[in-house]
Formats: structure tokens, C-alpha cells, sequence
């Protein structure tokens, strides 16, 4: 299963890259109660090569990235500077393996990363390995996402395996309603404080099957979880951290959007077809009491069944990524959905923050820089 993803996401890793480089069309707002993107301040790091932003710090003071290429962790300051970097995915005392999760800020000296192998690391702010628990495996297929676990204070969000999970499992193609994946856990006391079933009204529970990304995106509100499906469009809400189901929002998307057909059972190559010829919601963020959602179109079912159906990628597979597969944006407020939108920014969302890698209000220029700059917005 594990040599499965990790051939799914070598060809994913392509897609991104595709998506990462082309320009879009983007659509200019001009309703006045559409509230705009604002951008409130940036951060340069003067670094050569490429830098994720993996969780920050409350206040901002600091900033924990990660280099895919060098596989370092990075402590970056307010002011753009390198407090420190290790691997930690080397063959060394502080390893935790090659790939992870997420990785948080713990308190005010700790660091948590949550590792592919499974189990949860804990780092002083200096790198060093304090211990390592095995106190569950997360159920998720992203790698370094993020989006797999949601760190508040003591308690964390994740969305937890079976205690004795198999192979059994995916052999019931209704296996996501059949286990309460969604859990809050607390760190202090080492124990499961709430459980929760995926809702049997999301689109991944009404058409049974396996999804590239069963673990929802999510935030925390005050004493309010609100969780999204990459693959369902709607928005639940929880109390937390109880995970009381309180409501749910229908997204309600253009026609940009087509619901994604599960993985079919005979194999990778047909999964990536489905994924192509279907959507999925990459972003969820808040800002000022608005939340921010964001999904990529889908290329038309014809164009996808005409691809070789026995060639992963190829440059006819590629044309239809770069043409189909681009960002576009809902911004919510309680209910209502305010504005949806086409716009090739791809917006990330962090410790609460919401930030991309160019400005929104400037073309977007290619060219090769030997710094890594971040803009921070607020929406509205």
C-alpha cells in the first residue's frame, strides 16, 4: 500500500510542478462587496533554492521551513534570517525518516513532526530528538501537506488508523464509513479525547470507493472545527474540541468543478485519469471572518478517455493539466458565498496565516532569483 502512494505521488509531484509554472488567466474583481486581497507584509530569505513554509509561530516571530531538495529544517526569524538548519532525514540519532507529514511549533521550546513512518518526533528548538512516541499512525496520503493534523495547544486534530489496521480495510470499498477517522487527541494526557465518522452526507462517503486524500483540510475557530474534503464540496462545522457535528456548508461550485470518480480497482494509471477528469479542493484558509476555499478545474472526459490509457504523464497528458487543472477561488462569509474566481496564485495557509509566493497585484515573471520571498494578505 505504501509502495503504491508513493508511486501516486511521484507523478502528483509532476502535476504540481506543471501547475506551479503556468500562468493562468486570471479574472479581475470588480464587484464592490467583494472584498479584496490585501497584502500586508513579505518576508525575504536570502537562500538559493527552494523553501516551504511548514508552521509559524503565533506572533510571527519565527518561521519553520523546509528544503525538499536538501531535506533541511530551517529556523527563519522575522527579519529573513537563518537561525538554524539540519537534515533530519539523514541515517543519523535525529532522524525521523525521509518523509513527513507535518511539523509544528509545541509549545514555546519544542518542535513536533509528525513522520511517514508514523508515530509523533519531539525536537528542542536546536533539532535534537527528545523522544519519539508511538502513540498512533495518521491516516493520510499526504506527504509534508500539512493538511493531515491541526495543532491547538495540547490538543491535536489528526485523522487516526484502526488500533489494528490491515489490509482488510481497503478490501470494503465503503472502508472511509467504516472507522472514526476523525480524532482530537490530547498530548499532555496521552489519550483519545473525541472520535468522529467521516459525515455520511460528504460525496466520499455517498459514492464509496478510494480517494487520493481521505484527511480533510482544516481549521480551528475559538471552540469551532471546520473541516473540507479534498473531494466533497461542502464545509462541516464541529465544536472542538468535542467534534460535536454543529452544521454544514454547500460550496456549491461553477460548473468548472466535476465531482472525482473514486480510484477504480484495477489500478494506479486509471486513478490518475479520474483525478485529471475531476476536481479537488487544495486550500482552505480565514481571514477576518472569511473563509477562503480553493479547487482546480477538471479536463473534459472525452479529451481525458482519448489519452493512452497504458502512458502515466506524456506531453498530451501534460497540455491537459497546464489548459484545465487551474486554481479557482470561493470566498465565504458564514453562509454565503461571496465571489468565485480563476486565479493562478497558489495561496498556502499556515499558523493562522495566509500567504503565497508572489504578490496577487503584480504580473507573474519568471525568472530565476537567488531569494526566497513570501507575501503575507488578509482577505477583505
Amino acid at each position: 500500500m505504501r509502495h503504491f502512494i508513493l508511486l501516486y505521488f511521484t507523478l502528483l509531484l509532476l502535476i504540481c510542478t506543471q501547475l506551479a509554472c503556468s500562468s493562468g488567466n486570471e479574472k479581475s474583481v470588480e464587484q464592490n462587496d467583494v472584498p479584496p486581497f490585501i497584502v500586508t507584509d513579505s518576508l525575504v530569505v536570502d537562500y538559493l533554492g527552494n523553501l516551504n513554509i511548514v508552521d509559524i509561530k503565533p506572533d510571527r516571530s519565527e518561521y519553520l521551513m523546509y528544503d525538499p531538495q536538501r531535506k533541511e529544517f530551517l529556523r527563519i526569524n522575522k527579519d529573513g534570517d537563518i537561525i538554524l538548519s539540519k537534515n533530519l532525514s539523514s541515517d543519523g540519532k535525529d532522524s525521523f525518516g525521509n518523509y513527513f507529514y507535518a511539523a509544528n511549533y509545541y509549545g514555546k521550546d519544542k518542535l513536533l513532526i509528525f513522520p511517514y513512518s508514523g508515530g509523533i518526533y519531539t525536537y528542542d528548538l536546536q533539532f535534537n530528538l527528545l523522544r519519539k512516541e508511538d502513540l498512533f499512525n495518521i491516516f493520510t496520503n499526504s506527504l509534508g501537506s500539512g493538511q493531515a493534523t491541526h495543532l491547538v495547544g495540547d490538543k491535536l486534530f489528526s485523522n487516526k488508523y484502526p488500533e489494528k489496521a490491515s489490509e482488510d480495510l481497503y478490501a470494503h470499498e465503503d472502508y472511509l464509513a467504516r472507522h472514526p477517522f476523525l480524532t482530537v487527541y490530547d498530548l499532555d494526557k496521552k489519550e483519545v479525547i473525541a472520535e468522529q465518522y467521516i459525515p455520511k452526507e460528504s460525496q466520499i462517503i455517498q459514492h464509496p470507493g478510494k480517494y487520493k486524500e481521505p484527511a480533510p483540510h482544516s481549521i480551528v475557530m475559538g471552540d469551532e472545527l471546520y473541516l473540507l474534503f479534498s473531494n466533497s464540496p461542502e464545509i462541516y462545522k464541529y465544536s472542538f474540541p468535542e467534534l460535536k457535528l454543529l452544521g454544514q456548508v454547500a460550496l456549491k461550485p461553477s460548473d468548472k468543478y466535476v465531482q472525482v470518480k473514486p480510484f477504480p480497482v484495477e489500478g494506479l494509471g486509471n486513478g490518475v485519469f479520474n483525478d485529471l477528469a475531476g476536481s479537488e479542493y487544495f486550500h482552505f484558509s480565514a481571514s477576518n471572518g472569511y473563509l477562503l476555499t480553493g479547487y482546480l478545474g477538471a479536463a473534459p472526459q472525452d479529451k481525458v478517455d482519448a489519452l493512452p490509457q497504458n502512458l502515466l504523464g506524456g506531453e498530451d497528458f501534460m497540455a491537459l493539466v497546464k489548459e484545465y487543472k487551474v486554481p479557482y477561488y470561493q470566498i465565504l462569509k458564514g453562509n454565503k458565498i461571496l465571489w468565485e474566481g480563476q486565479n493562478n496564485i497558489r495561496f498556502r495557509f499556515k499558523g493562522g496565516y495566509l500567504f503565497a509566493n508572489r504578490d496577487i497585484n503584480q504580473p507573474l515573471v519568471e525568472v530565476e532569483k537567488d531569494h526566497v520571498v513570501y507575501y503575507f494578505y488578509e482577505i477583505g
